[in-house]
């Protein structure tokens, strides 16, 4: 498969005042059990602070917390070329400062975050997304913080994708791991991965045949330092249930017992892995209520991961949305924070925390 990199000459973004299946591909490993061992005993998840934007797009956000101050907010837009957007926050929750990027998409962008090791403000935004050429080719970019400079492009050509794809990274900004995730153009949409080391310039990909999604996936880093687990991969199957697999190692997947989840979304669900002391660490959005026909939101989390099963941890949220929400965790203000695009007849952009009690 030939990719193209491309290294922009100096180009700087505006500065911002101050992102059904078969078992294990390439082998079998035991799913951890009781990853997240918390004996605390938290309330149903809710709703609390929220911003509607005015902000608008054609298909849900992605959001990402990086440093304090910056939580970044990205989307495709509504103008006639859809054009990707960011927007930065020091809180979360009040956003300014608006990017207009040169990139378009017909979908959402991923998002991801490399820690350089210098500590804020220093760090490297990972930025993914399906491009509107007629192939509907995958790209990553990578914007250096400070300054938002784009260091490097990267065209997957030959990779392609019928919806948006997903971000996740690994380590540090010298040795960093970038892991990219779409659903594949070929008939049953299948899912693939591809593993790129900043260290080397190098890639590896693999598809990941038997796992099929009928939106965009969801990667995730788990955070959790007890999980044994790497990364987090989750999908909504062609029976539009919600699946999710794992990976110790970051090469070979396996699918635990408890996916599929009885819930089911015309939509990806997200699912985000963190450390905290004073929360749970495991969350799942996603658009539905055990159904496909609604668009309402709902919100779980799991102290037993990767069982979602356990009473009273899950809330149906009055908020609707036009497709899947995103979730992000800000540890500097300890924030769950849920995004998503609303129903109404603009689009308008959405964020909010979602908070437990003890």
């Amino acid at each position: 498969m030939r990719w193209f990199r491309l290294v922009p000459m100096c180009i700087v973004i505006v500065v911002l005042t101050l992102m059904g299946g078969v078992g294990g591909v390439g082998g079998a490993h035991a799913a951890p059990s009781g990853a997240s061992t918390t004996s605390t005993t938290y309330s149903a998840p809710r709703e609390g602070a929220k911003v509607i934007l005015g902000e608008f797009s054609i298909d849900g956000p992605a959001i990402l917390a990086t440093y304090q101050p910056q939580t970044v907010l990205a989307w495709t837009g509504t103008d006639a070329a859809h054009h990707l957007n960011l927007l930065t926050s020091a809180d979360g929750l009040h956003y300014s400062a608006k990017v207009i990027l040169p990139e378009t998409s017909l979908w959402r962008p991923a998002l991801a975050f490399i820690d350089s090791g210098r500590g804020a403000p220093y760090g490297t935004i990972v930025l993914a997304w399906t491009g509107t050429d007629s192939a509907h080719t995958l790209n990553m970019e990578f914007i250096s913080l400070p300054g938002l400079t784009v260091r490097e492009k990267i065209t997957f050509w030959g990779e392609t994708s019928f919806t948006a794809p997903a971000l996740a990274t690994v380590n540090g900004d010298i040795n960093s791991d970038v892991y990219l995730a779409w659903a594949g153009t070929d008939a049953a949409h299948t899912l693939n991965v591809i593993h790129h080391t900043t260290s080397v310039e190098s890639n590896s990909k693999q598809t990941l045949w038997g796992w099929n999604s009928v939106s965009r996936p969801n990667l995730s880093p788990d955070q959790n330092a007890t999980s044994g687990t790497a990364l987090i991969l989750a999908w909504t199957g062609v029976n539009h249930h919600l699946y999710f697999a794992q990976s110790a190692d970051r090469t070979h997947w396996t699918m635990p017992s408890s996916s599929p989840l009885s819930q089911q979304s015309a939509w990806a669900p997200s699912l985000i892995a963190f450390y905290a002391t004073n929360m749970p660490a495991y969350w799942l959005a996603w658009t539905g209520s055990g159904s496909t026909s609604t668009q309402q939101l709902s919100v779980a989390y799991t102290q037993q991961y990767p069982t979602w099963s356990a009473a009273g941890t899950s809330t149906m949220l009055t908020e609707t949305a036009i497709s899947s929400p995103a979730l992000a965790y800000n540890g500097v203000n300890r924030q769950v924070l849920l995004a998503w695009t609303g129903t109404n007849a603009a689009h308008s952009l959405n964020v909010a925390v979602v908070d437990v009690t003890a």
